[in-house]
């Protein structure tokens, strides 16, 4: 088999199973709406405008909804043997992480697909469609680094006893360069009509996030084979 072949076989291993069981996309939708509600709540009705900052707490649910689909993840393959098949399997340790970035990256995506245009709605004021190709962009590079780095964090704690709170430990510091652009990204656009200067931080934002996400992934994938076999 091609390498592609095989990052198809697992990928499409994965994919199967979340939507025979749909355990991870229902908990991490309930999770985001939860965060959103509790945001809503917090805001009395004549100020939930959050468009000023609708930006940073968009990702405070992406992010803490990503670390639980995260945790789940790799749960599966630890309790029900696959990764122990997986690890026997004459197959490029390197290319499972791709496989599993590439499936974590789409579960997130889809949660997305489905809460922004809510959080939208209820609480940003401003009509950013625009600048929508701008906004996705920072969006797919956001997720694509919080994929790479938490694939890689969640292989080193999955066979702790305490795994559920260090990937958040050890994933978070690693993470806050990719949240800090994708929130100065999402956060200006959401805002209001970008300015010559602030669309120039936004674009650079957008080159530096496409950067970080690179070095990351490269990182990672060569690290895995080591990582995953301790």
């Amino acid at each position: 088999m091609t390498s592609f072949s095989q990052i198809w076989t697992i990928l499409k291993k994965d994919l199967i199973l979340e939507l025979r069981t749909r355990e991870m996309l229902i908990s991490m939708f309930l999770f985001v709406m939860l965060t959103m509600v509790i945001f809503n709540y917090s805001f009395s009705a004549d100020r939930n405008d959050l468009t000023a900052f609708g930006g940073g707490l968009l990702w405070i649910a992406f992010i803490f909804t990503a670390l639980l689909g995260l945790n789940r993840s790799f749960a599966h393959e630890k309790e029900g043997g696959c990764l122990d098949g997986l690890l026997l399997s004459p197959i490029d340790r390197s290319l499972i992480y791709t496989s599993k970035v590439l499936s974590n990256f789409i579960f997130l995506s889809i949660i997305q697909i489905i809460t922004i245009p809510i959080f939208t709605i209820f609480f940003i004021r401003y009509n950013y469609f625009p600048m929508i190709v701008l906004f996705i962009l920072g969006i797919f590079l956001g997720n694509l680094g919080i994929a790479s780095i938490g694939t890689f964090v969640t292989t080193l704690a999955i066979n702790t006893k305490r795994r559920d709170l260090l990937v958040p430990i050890l994933g978070l510091p690693l993470m806050m360069p990719i949240l800090w652009l994708a929130v100065t990204i999402s956060g200006n656009i959401m805002a209001g009509p970008l300015g010559p200067n602030t669309l120039k931080e936004v674009v650079r934002a957008v080159q530096i996030l496409a950067l970080f996400d690179i070095v990351y992934f490269v990182a990672s994938y060569g690290l895995y084979d080591f990582v995953i076999g301790e």
